[in-house]
């Protein structure tokens, strides 16, 4: 009898997604401060990033057995994550306050 693997052990943990979501996002504040048009490819990576690691939670066979198997915690949290990945880069077009 074959042994049954479930879907989780290909998905990256949510320490792995938080962690390149937080790193992605200071990278698009860091462009977004030293070049205003570096947001735009810091956004595209977050994009591609975002849907290669997540993009499996929106298959229908695939996300439907990820839910079940890790919760729909996970799917929260990685939605959630790639919004602060997102938040941090535009926050970097926040101009800097001057000093009186």
């Amino acid at each position: 009898m074959m042994p049954v693997l479930g879907v989780m052990d290909k998905e990256p943990t949510l320490r792995a997604i938080w962690g390149a979501a937080v790193l992605l996002g200071f990278v698009g504040f860091a462009a977004g401060r030293f070049r205003r048009w570096l947001v735009l490819p810091a956004l595209i990576l977050i994009a591609i990033v975002a849907w290669s690691r997540v993009g499996e939670l929106a298959d229908p066979i695939v996300g439907p057995a990820i839910v079940r198997e890790a919760g729909r915690g996970y799917l929260i949290q990685s939605c959630a994550a790639v919004a602060l990945a997102v938040i941090l880069s535009v926050l970097g077009l926040v101009p800097k306050r001057r000093a009186v």
